[in-house]
């Protein structure tokens, strides 16, 4: 029976020398003396970490079994395209999987929202004037580019509202960044205006994490920029 100082997390093992990880069966006392699944990894070309929460689904909808709130999906390809993936509910023991593989071969760990079930879709739609409206029950912005206006309401602490309206010259940048807290994510395109660099949402999506495609709202937020004659950044994730 391995010692148990010898797992990496969960029931993975990892050797290092060997490159090869392999997973030991939960028993009684411990685990099992043998391997059930040994993965030597040949030369990896990237390392990418899925993460998901929402309501328990059936397999129908998944392919998976009941979805957990914190599964994680751990995906390793290698340079000839075949694939190595690892589907468990323990998020941090993945995290140590993807950071020890990714460190053998001298990669970075990519992190992605859902791989399968419900996401995409939830990018902002223009109104009829094509305008752009957000409002997160805060603050309120319009983006009318026809007029070249930047309109921001915000509640205040006691009563009433405090508006602000910028032009669209003004902007510097759009910057997207991703919130995560706990189960729920907020994807935000902020506009930076003025000399100040004051930040202000022009567009969002909130929901449980991993439903909104991120690829959707980089390529959102360069089409945006281009439109308004800017550059965008993204956050690092918060």
């Amino acid at each position: 029976m391995p010692d148990e100082s010898e797992f990496l997390c969960g029931d993975w093992m990892w050797d290092a020398s060997l490159r090869e990880l392999r997973h030991f069966p939960r028993r009684k006392k411990g685990h099992a003396e043998e391997p059930d699944a040994t993965e030597r990894l040949e030369t990896a070309k990237s390392v990418t970490l899925y993460l998901w929460s929402q309501q328990p689904m059936m397999s129908s909808q998944t392919g998976d079994r009941h979805v957990t709130p914190n599964l994680a999906r751990l995906e390793v390809e290698y340079a000839d395209g075949r694939k190595l993936t690892i589907n468990e509910g323990d998020r941090d023991c993945v995290r140590k999987l993807a950071g020890a593989i990714a460190a053998a071969y001298g990669l970075a760990v990519r992190e992605e929202g859902a791989p399968t079930g419900r996401r995409g879709g939830n990018l902002p739609a223009r109104d009829e004037m094509g305008r752009l409206q957000y409002d997160d029950g805060r603050v309120q912005t319009t983006l009318d580019e026809a007029t070249g206006e930047l309109r921001t309401s915000r509640r205040k602490k006691l009563a009433g509202k405090a508006t602000q309206t910028f032009r669209t010259s003004e902007i510097l940048r759009l910057e997207l960044a991703r919130d995560v807290r706990g189960p729920m994510e907020a994807v935000t395109v902020f506009a930076i205006v003025g000399p100040e660099e004051e930040a202000v949402p022009v567009a969002g999506y909130s929901g449980f994490e991993g439903w909104a495609e991120i690829e959707e709202w980089r390529g959102f937020t360069a089409e945006l920029a281009r439109s308004l004659g800017t550059s965008w950044v993204e956050r690092a994730r918060e």
